[in-house]
């Protein structure tokens, strides 16, 4: 998933070079694989409850394959879009189910265990980009398309032929659809959905057009080195979070990390220090996932599977509306001044955790 993951977040670039796809283009495309991860809330969280895990990861496999193939086989934008919009849809739904699957087999060391998941999926994402640079020309996208679509087709495969693994919980179906309704009313819960949102945008300001961004400093060539080193750093990121058994106080630090990071990357001169503050932003960013998802599941344990339903949907959202936003920002301004405004927003998210523990703290006295 990890190798996946960064490919599609590379061969956005090359996508667009293939079609001629404008930046603005370029912000719905993406935008269009995070609608999808909306859409699946919708129905992901009831399939997993009424027919079990094993059959949601089928079902949700056969999305994501079927959406790399419409994108190998588009020959323009309109369809790579909507190659993503189902993609998306598949592949949210298909991660809902790992999250929730990890979290359900492991405890009190859930959060350990997402963070150690979210690392082996840093490993694919560290080595792809970088691969694909050699392989593949600058224009070319459709070969990793069709892998991508042979692959999850075998995913779904394996799950067929799995068994005793996420079995139905049939009476569970109703609790389900109110527990997110109920959720909602919650201001906890709509202040981890607004961190997440924080969160995916500003990672993928980063993940998605730090390409864009190198290439406007004259060194496009280091572009998927950065991605790389994003990736290789949020390895150590995400190994140092497993070592947290619950991660409420150091969440603020996190973004605090992650708003220095960004900073320096607008300030620093030269691709290696660019890089290095590429790397400093991934070990902050890295935890920061899983460790929503394992506060939301904790704080809300009784209806944990909702929780990780209404987290997926938020992220999906923070792609969905930052996507857009960044593309019509960089036709008005610098792409450098963006990364002022990934720091400042990450730098309010940390205010908002840490107002969260406070708060904790000030109930617990």
């Amino acid at each position: 998933m990890g190798c996946f993951f960064a490919a599609n977040q590379n061969l956005v670039n090359n996508i667009a070079a293939s079609l001629h796809a404008s930046q603005t283009q370029m912000g719905n495309m993406i935008s269009a694989l995070y609608l999808g991860c909306v859409i699946a809330v919708l129905f992901f969280g009831e399939l997993a409850q009424k027919r079990g895990k094993r059959f949601a990861a089928i079902v949700t496999a056969c999305i994501v394959s079927a959406g790399a193939l419409i994108v190998t086989l588009s020959n323009s934008i309109a369809m790579v879009t909507a190659g993503f919009l189902v993609y998306g849809i598949g592949s949210a739904g298909y991660e809902s189910c790992a999250m929730s699957l990890v979290s359900e087999h492991n405890g009190e060391n859930a959060n350990r265990s997402l963070n150690l998941t979210q690392a082996v999926f840093s490993v694919g994402a560290v080595i792809t980009p970088v691969l694909l640079s050699f392989v593949l020309s600058e224009t070319q996208f459709r070969p990793a398309y069709a892998i991508i679509s042979v692959c999850y087709a075998g995913f779904a495969l394996y799950w067929l032929l799995s068994k005793g693994i996420g079995d139905p919980q049939p009476n569970a179906q109703e609790k389900q659809g109110a527990a997110i309704f109920s959720l909602l009313k919650k201001p906890y819960m709509l202040l981890y959905m607004l961190v997440m949102i924080i969160f995916v945008g500003s990672e993928t300001a980063v993940t998605y057009w730090i390409g864009n961004y190198f290439l406007g400093q004259g060194i496009g060539t280091y572009g998927a080195f950065a991605l790389s080193a994003y990736w290789f750093a949020s390895i150590f990121g995400r190994l140092l979070g497993s070592l947290v058994r619950s991660p409420a106080f150091v969440m603020p630090y996190y973004f605090a990390l992650a708003a220095l990071g960004c900073l320096l990357l607008t300030l620093l001169p030269g691709a290696a220090l660019k890089i290095t503050a590429v790397v400093l932003v991934g070990v902050a960013f890295a935890p920061v996932y899983g460790s929503i998802a394992f506060l939301a599941g904790q704080r809300f344990s009784d209806v944990s599977a909702a929780s990780f339903s209404l987290i997926v949907f938020s992220s999906g959202i923070g792609g969905m509306i930052f996507q857009p936003a960044i593309s019509h920002y960089l036709t008005i301004g610098e792409p450098r001044d963006l990364y002022f405004i990934i720091a400042g927003l990450s730098f309010a998210a940390a205010i908002i955790m840490a107002f969260m523990r406070r708060a904790d703290q000030k109930r617990t006295i």
